[in-house]
């Protein structure tokens, strides 16, 4: 299991699981860290200043491949075999001021190259089904975008009335955080995507 803080990447054998042992740490080389996401046996890492590619071939001592950098921005970012997605919001406390969607490619690990960028409103989390790329972008709603060609990728639908700020997308049906509520969403017919359920979050 890996977990990220500002400047550093820790990781804790889980094999067993009622007793995590921590057992490494590894100082990341630059600091904002945001988000991880693994995929295969490597780490995807956004930071306000881009994303960063790390091995974890060797699962207790993860090491850096490749960076794609950008101007300081909040950077989630989501993979598969060939591309990075990776979203910019700026305005916000991480500075900047782009607002979009990078394409990266990806099949040399060691030298990432930005193929296309894509406005957005506001965007944050984001969330990848097959073809399918989910994007939160702010008071507009969940976005879902067709990613077959990842030098044109198509916008679908957006699923609005909400503010969603993180996603989780597999098979289907998608979980959208945002302020007001945690929503369940199904997109197995990308361009009919709707909200299906919904539970209240209330601020006390």
């Amino acid at each position: 299991m890996y977990t990220v803080s500002h400047d550093d990447l820790k990781v804790f054998n889980i094999t067993k699981a009622e007793s995590p042992a921590y057992v490494n740490k590894v100082d990341l080389v630059q600091g904002n860290i945001e988000t991880i996401f693994p995929y295969k046996n490597n780490l995807f890492i956004g930071a306000q200043g881009g994303m960063f590619i790390y091995s974890a071939s060797n699962p207790d001592q993860p090491s850096l491949l490749g960076q794609f950098t950008h101007v300081r921005s909040c950077d989630p970012v989501v993979a598969d075999d060939t591309h990075a997605y990776v979203t910019l919001s700026g305005g916000t406390f991480c500075g900047g001021f782009s607002n979009q969607l990078d394409v990266v490619d990806i099949k040399n690990l060691f030298s990432p190259k930005l193929v296309k960028t894509y406005p957005l409103k506001s965007p944050k989390g984001l969330s990848k089904d097959g073809n399918t790329l989910l994007i939160c972008d702010g008071t507009d709603g969940l976005k879902l975008f067709d990613v077959t060609d990842p030098s044109n990728v198509i916008h679908i639908k957006t699923v609005s009335g909400f503010d969603p700020h993180d996603v989780i997308a597999i098979q289907g049906y998608a979980i959208a955080v945002a302020s007001n509520g945690i929503f369940l969403i199904d997109y197995r017919q990308p361009i009919n995507a709707e909200i299906i359920g919904k539970i209240e979050i209330n601020k006390n």
